[in-house]
């Protein structure tokens, strides 16, 4: 049974599946044709000159509509053209963003090229790229992906787009623009699934491991039916996977995650996150709101995530608990300033005295604060020690008790103050 496809009165997503690989996914309607309303003076002859590949196509089109005269077609009849058929002007993808990894079968990709039809993209680790559309829809992919551009056209007639994109590893997360024409069509195939996408927020993936299919849908919907008269709904916020069996399941996202003190400044060597629910989650950051410049993306099993190596500047977090079966929940997005001013301390007894040395990194000026107290943290401090600027210091004739002491990096960049601690250590001073 061919599947059928109810439409939501709001933008809505479509996904398509069949549980015999490809070739049932893409169905008798993989290519759906485009409509056109007769108008005064049009006549196949004309339309074939305006539109088609080959003048000759009419007659292909004449059969196809059951057209006994091709200079007479009445007014408002509605005429059916197979896409195959139709002119178009190429269009294009603009890489906007290249980190790491992103190379075609002609090599390296930078920002700012652009990606006719039939190109094939790959990330490598910890490598990104987000893409434009030529009506304003992005395509992002994360790491270790591999995607064909199928197809990328807007046709002369009525300038209807048509975006075909397969992914044969990772996957590909889409904000589309609400498109103008009924037949305008973005679609996203994976090995066992078609998504066909209208205005809305979604991702599409494939996982070489389980040989599972997945969808999310941030905005939008879904209604599909599979045959058999088994028809699934999947409105915003809900998720479908097809396993490596052609088995479907459809499950409500998990909630956005709660995170602890998403927000605070990193100032360690190492980003930390993490989160209040003992849960997998898929973290993403990147240096803009929208998520075109990506620089790190990982999935935890405990919602606890570590990030090295990761310049100063202003960023964005997104996180999505990740379900049993799966499927990547609603995002979460926070924003968050990083500053490496980092310290690390070590303490000995020397000839001289007690040595206390420390280590710090991080840009700008930075001067140092130490303490010592004696016995308890809770007490004044016996050694306080503001303004330092080496990354020393000596102390003689401690009597015998147990020490405390810690020291700070004072950060000065930018017209800001930042004040990075290290945790209390403890050294105990016996009596001779």
């Amino acid at each position: 049974m061919r599947p059928t496809i109810k439409r939501f009165a709001t933008a809505f997503f479509i996904f398509i599946f069949g549980i015999c690989g490809p070739a049932n996914a893409a169905g008798q309607d993989d290519d759906p044709p485009i409509r056109y309303v007769v108008r005064k003076g049009d006549t196949l002859i004309s339309l074939g000159d305006r539109y088609f590949r080959t003048s000759q196509s009419y007659r292909i089109v004449q059969r196809q509509n059951r057209i006994i005269d091709p200079h007479r077609i009445p007014v408002g009849k509605i005429l059916i053209f197979p896409r195959n058929m139709l002119k178009y002007r190429p269009a294009v993808a603009e890489l906007l963003s290249v980190r790491g990894q992103v190379t075609s079968g002609e090599g390296k990709l930078s920002t700012g090229q652009k990606l006719p039809e039939g190109t094939a993209i790959e990330t490598g680790p910890s490598s990104f790229a987000t893409m434009v559309l030529d009506d304003g829809s992005r395509i992002s992919l994360p790491s270790n992906s591999a995607i064909r551009i199928r197809r990328l056209r807007t046709y002369i007639l009525g300038n209807i787009l048509d975006y075909d994109f397969d992914v044969a590893r990772g996957g590909i997360r889409s904000t589309v623009v609400k498109q103008k024409s009924p037949d305008d069509r973005y679609r996203v195939r994976t090995p066992k699934a078609v998504s066909a996408v209208r205005g809305t927020d979604f991702q599409s993936r494939f996982d070489t491991d389980s040989q599972n299919d997945f969808a999310e849908v941030v905005e939008g919907g879904l209604a599909v039916n599979a045959g058999g008269g088994d028809e699934r709904s999947l409105p915003a916020g809900n998720g479908l996977s097809v396993k490596a069996d052609g088995g479907v399941v459809t499950e409500t996202l998990l909630v956005a995650p709660e995170l602890r003190a998403p927000g605070k400044l990193q100032s360690d060597k190492i980003v930390r996150f993490a989160a209040l629910a003992n849960l997998p989650i898929r973290y993403t950051i990147a240096a803009d709101s929208g998520f075109i410049e990506q620089v790190a993306d990982v999935i935890v099993p405990d919602g606890n995530a570590e990030f090295a190596d990761l310049p100063d500047g202003n960023y964005f977090v997104r996180a999505r608990a990740i379900s049993a079966n799966g499927l990547q929940g609603i995002p979460a997005t926070f924003t968050f300033k990083r500053r490496m001013n980092s310290v690390t301390g070590s303490a000995g007894k020397e000839d001289t005295g007690y040595i206390f040395r420390w280590r710090a990194e991080g840009q700008g000026t930075q001067r140092f604060h130490f303490q010592l107290f004696r016995n308890a943290v809770d007490t004044v401090a016996m050694v306080d020690e503001a303004g330092l600027d080496t990354q020393m210091i000596t102390l003689s004739d401690l009597p015998p008790a147990d020490y405390f002491w810690r020291v700070a990096s004072v950060q000065y960049i930018d017209s800001e103050v930042a004040i990075s601690w290290t945790p209390f250590e403890k050294i105990t001073v016996s009596a001779p």
